[in-house]
């Protein structure tokens, strides 16, 4: 080989190694698109004492990792221990995911750097003066455009002494990592299935955006929109369902985003009534109000009040047609105004986060005894003690001759009041989900009911061929008024049955002093009314009692357990528990049929039903055999527990009566009127036997 030769050889062999001396490391060593590391909040372990670790992942940038459900493709990160005798680890807490498009799918992961945790518990008789090792193998798939499947041994040694010694830079960094942690749900949360969509709804309003990660894959379509429907007191998240046929459970991370932030809730939703269609639902709901507001005319809360107005129309015939007609207009702005009054005052206490229900004044002891001494006064007035109150009423002559006509606006602010515990039969449903819309739309719904409610009495007054059927004036009306006295002493009576089961018999004994008081105070009043030289003295004393009577609220004791549904029942009644959402709970667990009677002392419809339905030997017998577990939610005052399960079910009034047929089928809502027919007939329908 000549001097040209040689010199050939050698630049080909330069050149060969040049070319290895590149590419050799990266077979070597190829590269990674993840580093891992374990961390620890001790720098020395106690024995006996648990710890927690930390596996931090860095993700190159534009790469990502996935979450324990990897959504529509890859791998979730894994982790085998390798650990010495007597130590144990418990499950890693992952911080919530976040949504990643790839495509046509949606994957759940995590990009940039992301620490699980977990807690390591050290046998107490760990040797001191030793090192503990932990040692784990770690893999995971890491993604961009391509997936790389990396894997890596990961160690940490940790001395062990007499005293635990923290770590405070980590700590600080674990403290962080926990605010991404799925806390539990403060609040229940339901679904409603359809074919073609899940639908999560929970009792929190003005979210601004929420996003689900179920645990389980197909239960939605994770590459589908999340649509969000929230008012000031509910939201909806509406999921497209996924390739699962059947959905039984619903478990997984909502993250929720308010005004106050962002947080993450660990989710296992229940089945609930499916709702009615949103977009017919405002309409039919003021239709609906409108004809409750009619059929409460009849409804014994309000029928001796508004007795007392028609007999007031057989006097007015001699009036002009004129005043007669504003008297009514009157009436009905006082009817209209009272509702709009109780509407906004649950609509204010709404936007401030109060947990409240239709007839949650009635929850309120004070309430029921004001409105106790008001029924008992006009009772008296009726029954001719005095006769002042008539212009109470509206059945005195002289106010409705006034400009102002006070007695006949009165009158329907009070007989609006009084229709509130016959309200629930016809309007539950109504009033519950106008609490729910927005305000314009939920004060249509109580307009709706006020003007049916005032609209019989207004007609008579507007329609003088009407008012010749009413019977002509004579001394029967006289009879008809004292007669009609005994209802309201009725209602007082049962109002203060209602206000010894909120207060206990101390509660009694102030109802009964005041009612005594009261009594005096008429008897006074009149006195002076028939005797001139009473006339001075029997206004006083009446003024003065009236006004010890009006201090008496303030003696009502705060304190006073409320009355148990147990303590409440009559002995024929089948054994109710107490509800309790952990007792529902548990029960729903153990596959049991569970009926839930959602009820008040002061809801007459809620006591009808109680007395002449589930007190009947019969219907106990019917949920008897079908083994039927019984709670009873008791709303006489105010308990959250109970205005949640009531919100779940778009309800914000009693009675409500669920059935929840077990094996985690979805709970059906009875009616609210029922007969021991009709229970025995769902009971078979819904449970069989």
């Amino acid at each position: 080989m000549g001097r040209q030769g040689w010199n050939w050889l050698a630049w080909t062999a330069l050149l060969l190694w040049s070319w290895l001396a590149l590419t050799l490391p990266a077979w070597a060593k190829p590269p990674r698109y993840v580093q891992a590391r374990l961390l620890s909040d001790v720098q020395v372990v106690q024995p006996g004492r648990p710890f927690w670790v930390g596996l931090q992942l860095d993700v190159t940038p534009g790469w990502y990792v996935y979450w324990q459900n990897p959504g529509d493709s890859g791998d979730r990160v894994r982790v085998d221990w390798q650990l010495p005798p007597g130590v144990t680890v418990g499950e890693w807490l992952w911080p919530y995911p976040q949504r990643i498009p790839a495509g046509p799918l949606v994957n759940f992961g995590y990009r940039n750097t992301v620490t699980l945790l977990a807690q390591v518990r050290p046998p107490a008789t760990l040797p001191t003066g030793r090192t503990l090792d932990l040692r784990a193998e770690a893999s995971w798939l890491v993604c961009k455009t391509d997936c790389v499947p990396e894997a890596t041994t990961l160690s940490l040694s940790l001395p062990v002494g007499p005293q635990a010694v923290t770590n405070p830079e980590v700590m600080t960094h674990f403290a962080q990592v926990r605010q991404t942690h799925p806390q539990p749900a403060p609040w229940p949360v339901g679904y409603t299935l359809t074919s073609e969509t899940l639908t999560l709804s929970w009792p929190e309003g003005r979210v601004q955006q929420a996003v689900f990660f179920p645990l389980t894959d197909g239960v939605i379509t994770n590459a589908a929109p999340q649509t969000l429907h929230a008012s000031a007191r509910q939201s909806e998240l509406v999921l497209q369902r996924g390739y699962l046929d059947t959905v039984s459970t619903v478990d997984g991370v909502l993250v929720v985003t308010t005004s106050r932030g962002t947080r993450a809730y660990q989710i296992q939703a229940t089945p609930m009534a499916r709702p009615e269609s949103r977009a017919v639902h405002w309409w039919h709901l003021v239709g609906l109000a409108f004809w409750g507001g009619l059929l409460l005319n009849v409804m014994p809360c309000v029928l001796p009040i508004l007795s007392l107005k028609t007999l007031h129309l057989v006097e007015k015939v001699r009036q002009s047609p004129s005043q007669v007609r504003a008297s009514g207009l009157v009436y009905g702005a006082g009817v209209l105004v009272s509702f709009w009054l109780l509407a906004g005052g649950l609509l204010v206490l709404r936007a401030l986060g109060e947990q409240l229900g239709w007839g949650f004044q009635l929850q309120s002891p004070a309430m029921v005894l004001v409105l106790m001494y008001v029924l008992f006064g006009v009772a008296l007035n009726l029954s001719g003690v005095f006769t002042v109150g008539s212009r109470w009423v509206g059945v005195g002559q002289s106010l409705t001759e006034k400009p102002g006509y006070v007695g006949e606006f009165f009158s329907g602010l009070l007989a609006a009041v009084a229709a509130t515990p016959c309200t629930a039969p016809f309007m539950a449903t109504a009033i519950g989900t106008a609490l729910t819309l927005p305000p314009v739309a939920a004060l249509s719904v109580f307009t709706g009911l006020g003007a049916g409610f005032a609209l019989p009495y207004v007609l008579l007054c507007f329609v003088p061929a009407w008012r010749r059927w009413l019977p002509r004036p004579g001394n029967w009306m006289h009879t008809l008024q004292q007669l009609l006295a005994f209802p309201l002493y009725a209602a007082a009576a049962w109002l203060l049955w209602v206000l010894t089961l909120q207060t206990g018999t101390d509660g009694l004994a102030v109802g009964l002093t005041g009612l005594l008081l009261l009594g005096l105070a008429a008897w006074f009043y009149g006195r002076g009314q028939s005797q001139t030289r009473w006339h001075r003295w029997g206004r006083f004393g009446a003024l003065v009692l009236v006004a010890f009577c009006l201090t008496l609220p303030g003696w009502l004791p705060s304190a006073t357990p409320v009355a148990t549904p147990t303590q409440t029942v009559a002995p024929s009644e089948p054994l109710w528990e107490p509800f309790t959402p952990a007792r529902l709970e548990e029960l729903r667990r153990q596959g049991q049929p569970v009926f839930v009677n959602c009820t008040a002392a002061w809801c007459v419809s809620c006591q009808v039903n109680e007395r002449l339905v589930f007190g009947q030997p019969e219907v106990q017998q019917a949920f008897r055999q079908r083994g039927v577990r019984m709670l009873k939610a008791d709303w006489t005052r105010r308990n959250p527990e109970i205005t949640q399960l009531l919100q779940q079910f778009g309800r914000s009034g009693v009675p409500l009566y669920v059935l929840y047929p077990g094996k985690n089928q979805a709970p059906v809502v009875w009616p609210s009127r029922l007969n021991a027919a009709q229970v025995k007939a769902l009971l078979s329908s819904q449970i069989g036997g």
